[in-house]
Formats: structure tokens, C-alpha cells, sequence
């Protein structure tokens, strides 16, 4: 059975020249710099990694324009690692190499929206190491003025997921607190100082084929508890077009001035995953219309 590929959705600006990029700025941008190598990090060994781009496609959905292209990354050595018979060892040394590995992206630049994907093999980088890599090839094409902003999960893109996904399984983290809540809320916070609790961490999970409710309950009491920084939640389940979706859960702190100030300097990975009946299968349409219409709002 072939695994499902997934990919993270962000949203993004490209500034060339003092100049946020347009769609077609974007596209002449990838097209007429195909192949063309970029550095990319430090020196390892003496060899300087480099970042391209290629297979640049430009296509329209729902009116929108969007563009569909690879991001390819060259370290120009890899370790090679052999048994040593003599030595009754292992023995690794480094070699030249000019295998290229890749990172698929999708734009809808007009909406600043991107999906990149995050599988990690010989063939293929992950979505952080490929956003990493594109931002090099940004600079490098603009001559070092060049930059691309990455914006990963807000509290709108947050809620939004919350009120339209199928969310299936929840997750928190909190303190038995809620000086803002319900009725309901502030007898269950008496309850729990009454038990001397210090924390609180729970998963909820839907029946087989249905989704959460949010109302007065634990979800939307704890969920209250995160908007004042008392806890921090995540939940998974499926869109609106059945794929399987996920905001993790961040790490909690028993002081709300931390957890509040984590959602500006950490950020939220909101991920999508798409099914494929083979591993060479294109799932660009499918991650295009999702990105499409979670951004579309």
C-alpha cells in the first residue's frame, strides 16, 4: 500500500527590487533563472551547496492563477559508508556527488498561499528544507536583494480549520484555570482546585466517521482557556474535500505570558495529506484546490 504524501500549507510574500511580486513577476522569475544554480548555506568540505528551481507550471483554477514548480537542492557531497573487513570497522569518508534532491511547491500568488512538500528521502527534501532553499534562490537571483517572508499557521487559519474541518481528535494541555469562563467553566475550575490539580492534558476522539462538536463542554472550555493563554491545544481530522489534516499541538506552559508570546515567535504547521495510488503519482490538482479554497476566504 503506498503511503499518502503530505504538504504544508503557509502563506508567503517574494520582494524583488522593493516590490512584492505578482503572479506573473513570480513565474518570470522561476522560468527565466531554470537550472540556474544558487549557493545555498555554508561550505562543507570545500564544496559550496548549491538551490535551483525547474519545472516551472503556470495554470488557472476558479479564476485564480497559481503555479506549480520544484525546488531542487545540490550539497555536492554525500557520506559514503562502508564495512571494513580489515579493520572490523565501519569506515565513512566523503565524496563529490552531484545528485540533486527535490521539493515540490504550489503558489497561488494573488492569495500569498503556498503548499510545499514535506517528504524526506534519497530523492527528496522536506517542506522546511525546501522553503529554506527557495529563500537562497530568492536572494541569489535578486543579487542578495531578494527575500521571501514565510508565514506558517495564524489564530485565523487556526479557527478557521477548527469551524470547518471534520476534526475527529482533539488535544490539550492546561491549567485548571479560568478566571473569563461560564458558569460551567468556573464550578469545573473550583473542582479541580478542590482535587489539587496542577495540570490538565486530555484527547477527545469523535465516534468512527463523525466529527467534534465545539459548545460548552471540555472543547470549547478549553479552547477558551487557549485564546486567554491558560492552554495549548491541537486537533487533526479531515477537510472539507476528505483530506487528512493536522495543527499540532504546541508546548505548554504554566505561565499564560509564554504561551501567548509562542504564537508570535513559534510557529503553528498546518499539514495536509494527499492519497496516491502509486509513488510517482502528480497530486498537484488535489493540493492545488485545497490550498485554494482554505485560502479563499
Amino acid at each position: 500500500m503506498v503511503r499518502p504524501v503530505n504538504y504544508l500549507f503557509c502563506r508567503y510574500v517574494i520582494e524583488a527590487e522593493d516590490e512584492n511580486l505578482g503572479a506573473a513577476a513570480e513565474f518570470n522569475l522561476i522560468a527565466e533563472n531554470q537550472g540556474g544554480e544558487f549557493a545555498h548555506g555554508r561550505e562543507k568540505d570545500g564544496t559550496q551547496p548549491q538551490t535551483l528551481c525547474t519545472d516551472p507550471v503556470q495554470f488557472e483554477l476558479e479564476r485564480q492563477r497559481g503555479h506549480s514548480f520544484e525546488i531542487g537542492f545540490k550539497p555536492g557531497v554525500r557520506i559514503h559508508q562502508i564495512y571494513d573487513e580489515d579493520k572490523k570497522k565501519k569506515v565513512r569518508r566523503m565524496e563529490r556527488d552531484d545528485h540533486t534532491k527535490f521539493g515540490h511547491v504550489v503558489t497561488f500568488p494573488e492569495l500569498g498561499a503556498m503548499a510545499v512538500r514535506d517528504r524526506t528521502s534519497d530523492d527528496t527534501i522536506g517542506a522546511l528544507q525546501t522553503l529554506n532553499a527557495m529563500k537562497s534562490l530568492v536572494r541569489g537571483i535578486s543579487d542578495g536583494e531578494g527575500q521571501m517572508e514565510v508565514r506558517h499557521a495564524s489564530e485565523e487559519d487556526l479557527l478557521h480549520a477548527l469551524e470547518t474541518w471534520k476534526v475527529e481528535e482533539y488535544s490539550f494541555t492546561a491549567r485548571p484555570l479560568n478566571p473569563t469562563g461560564t458558569d460551567l467553566a468556573k464550578m469545573r475550575t473550583e473542582m479541580l482546585k478542590s482535587e489539587n490539580v496542577f495540570q490538565e492534558r486530555g484527547v477527545m476522539k469523535a465516534p468512527p466517521g463523525e466529527g467534534l462538536t465545539r459548545a460548552n463542554g471540555t472543547l470549547g472550555q478549553t479552547y477558551d482557556l487557549y485564546k486567554d493563554g491558560y492552554a495549548q491545544i491541537g486537533f487533526k481530522g479531515h477537510t472539507e474535500d476528505g483530506h487528512s489534516a493536522s495543527i499540532p499541538k504546541p508546548v505548554f506552559s504554566q505561565d499564560k505570558r509564554k504561551n501567548l508570546e509562542a504564537r508570535d515567535s513559534k510557529p503553528r504547521y498546518l499539514k495536509l495529506s494527499f492519497s496516491r495510488e502509486a509513488y510517482e503519482d502528480d497530486v498537484t490538482d488535489k493540493v492545488a484546490a485545497a490550498l485554494l479554497r482554505f485560502y479563499s476566504r
